[in-house]
């Protein structure tokens, strides 16, 4: 979508506040890395070798590990293809690296013995961490369970075969699952839930691309009269509307039951809340047709409610806010206005969210946003968002950051102590869990000079963070009164508030961030515990400066 199309979704109106959770209540998501590339040195990391990670990854904060694929699967061979029956007859089409899943409840042989995989479970449980494990009932192709063992269970076209998902450029992987199936919503219930909580003792199950989407017969109509771009055409109409929320219904209320029968506490995540294209008014069905897949993603005319079902969905707008930053894209007073678009009028709207940097290791538009020079800004912005939940990609902590440093110059042990500073910092302070945010740059309206206040009834947080490379002199409001005294929890510097308005001046360097609290006693000792490497300690210097201009907002491109 367009940047100017983007600005025309800003909420006009501010709905009812959300309270802050109980003290202390975030919930931190490691992801096990998944995918491999061995002619970049790219590899899993076996269930051994993730047993012994697991200590390092407590000390950062993780509260869960997110195993994406835990079953026995395969990646396709390169120029793979597969037959699809169309209205010109049979082609050959070309399927995109995805997980294809041969057993859903044996462990992935690829990383060890199910024992291997027991045992690093029963680990994590010791250690005091959950295991949430990736459920991928998408697509299937011959060799796939699915396909080979219940081929009823697949999306049938108005040809009488399997149809494939549309748009086909947006996601070449296989052959559509009909989530609405009763035997494919029996076997997920009733095999692949109880299995994976009571055998192997996960305490989640992440559904993965909940949705379905596919060409149903007013598409196609809809292909034929504006047309189509390369890879769009209508390739296997479907006759009928098929929702995805039986089966998300059906597994909300298996997990509810698996909890009270095994009186632990589990979660039922997913990666989204969409169901279906005709879910999302028709402009955004004629968009996709001409290529543009993703301008619905900050409409709030999209129906989002299957999000109710769900303990929280992965938030990639809010991986779009933070590249929108770094390309210097838009002004503080916009990121505050779309955080709270994507808390009150999207997918925060229905449920908990997942705030993360980036999630994969080949994730190429997101790369800079943690590089040495700039980790700090976008790490703080992180984890000085709205919400609770904070989802750590692969490939970003040790023992696994060394691929991150040797193909793209990151430094794992950065990443380690901003992580588990801002964990620390987040944990500390109930205003950074709250839902209260507002925008407090009086100036200078520079793009990429983020900064902002949280709040709750007990304390406020003031948030600087100067992404640019020119260091800048910041004018900001605070919450607190006149000649308050502040402490910056980076680095460690005192300000003090304004006699006349209770307004502050701050010094920026070039890529730097500061969380400023009203000092308290135990603020040394907390420093003292968890300093952020490198932190530098500057004078305030007092200037006045313009107030924040308008900008443009970001292009949204999804990671897949």
């Amino acid at each position: 979508m367009s940047y100017i199309l983007l600005m025309a979704t800003l909420p006009q109106e501010r709905g009812p506040q959300k309270g802050a959770p109980a003290k202390g209540d975030v919930l931190v998501i490691v992801a096990i890395p998944f995918v491999e590339n061995p002619a970049l040195g790219v590899y899993k990391p076996s269930w051994a070798e993730v047993e012994q990670a697991l200590p390092a990854l407590k000390e950062v904060g993780a509260d869960a590990i997110f195993l994406w694929g835990p079953y026995d699967h395969r990646f396709p061979e390169p120029g793979e293809t597969i037959t699809v029956l169309t209205e010109e007859g049979y082609i050959e089409l070309e399927i995109g690296p995805a997980a294809h899943i041969r057993n859903y409840t044996r462990p992935d042989p690829a990383r060890g013995t199910e024992q291997e995989f027991l045992s690093m479970v029963e680990r994590a449980h010791e250690l005091g961490l959950k295991v949430i494990g990736q459920l991928q009932i998408t697509l299937a192709t011959p060799g796939d369970f699915v396909y080979d063992h219940h081929p009823e269970w697949l999306l049938q076209s108005i040809y009488g075969a399997p149809a494939v998902h549309w748009p086909w450029a947006m996601g070449p992987f296989g052959f559509k699952v009909n989530k609405a199936h009763p035997g494919l919503i029996d076997f997920v219930v009733n095999t692949v839930l109880p299995h994976w909580i009571e055998v192997w003792g996960l305490d989640g199950v992440y559904l993965d691309s909940p949705g379905i989407a596919y060409c149903d017969l007013h598409i196609a109509e809809l292909c034929e009269l504006y047309g189509c771009a390369p890879g769009c055409e209508p390739l296997t109409p479907v006759d009928g509307y098929y929702s995805p929320e039986p089966l998300v219904r059906a597994m909300r209320e298996k997990i509810n039951e698996l909890e009270a029968e095994t009186g632990r506490e589990l979660m039922f995540p997913a990666e989204a809340t969409l169901k279906t294209w005709r879910d999302m008014p028709e402009e955004f069905v004629v968009a996709a047709c001409h290529g543009e897949f993703w301008r619905w993603l900050w409409d709030e005319r999209v129906d989002r409610s299957m999000g109710s079902y769900f303990d929280w969905v992965m938030d990639y707008q809010f991986r779009t806010l933070l590249k929108a930053v770094y390309d210097r894209a838009i002004t503080s007073e916009q990121y505050v206005e779309f955080l709270l678009k994507i808390d009150r009028e999207l997918d925060g709207r229905y449920t908990r969210l997942a705030r993360f940097v980036n999630i994969w290791v080949v994730a190429s538009p997101y790369i800079p946003l943690l590089k040495p020079d700039v980790a700090e800004c976008f790490i703080t912005l992180w984890g000085t968002a709205t919400g609770d939940v904070l989802f750590i990609g692969s490939f970003l902590l040790p023992p696994w950051s060394e691929v991150m440093e040797r193909l793209f110059g990151y430094d794992g042990e950065l990443l380690k102590e901003l992580f588990s500073k801002l964990v620390d910092i987040k944990e500390r302070y109930g205003a950074l869990r709250s839902g209260n945010i507002e925008d407090a740059l009086i100036g200078p309206g520079v793009k990429g000079l983020i900064a902002y206040n949280r709040w709750d009834e007990h304390e406020s947080v003031t948030v600087i963070v100067n992404t640019t490379p020119e260091p800048l002199t910041a004018r900001v409001k605070t919450r607190l009164g006149e000649q308050a005294t502040l402490v910056d929890l980076l680095s460690g510097e005192r300000f003090r508030t304004e006699r006349s308005s209770g307004e502050l001046t701050v010094h920026m360097p070039a890529h730097s961030a500061r969380i400023l609290v009203e000092e308290r006693g135990d603020y040394e000792a907390f420093l003292s515990v968890s300093p952020i490497p490198g932190g530098v300690v500057v004078g305030p210097v007092f200037a006045a400066s313009p107030t924040p201009g308008k900008g443009l907002a970001p292009h949204e491109k999804k990671e897949l």
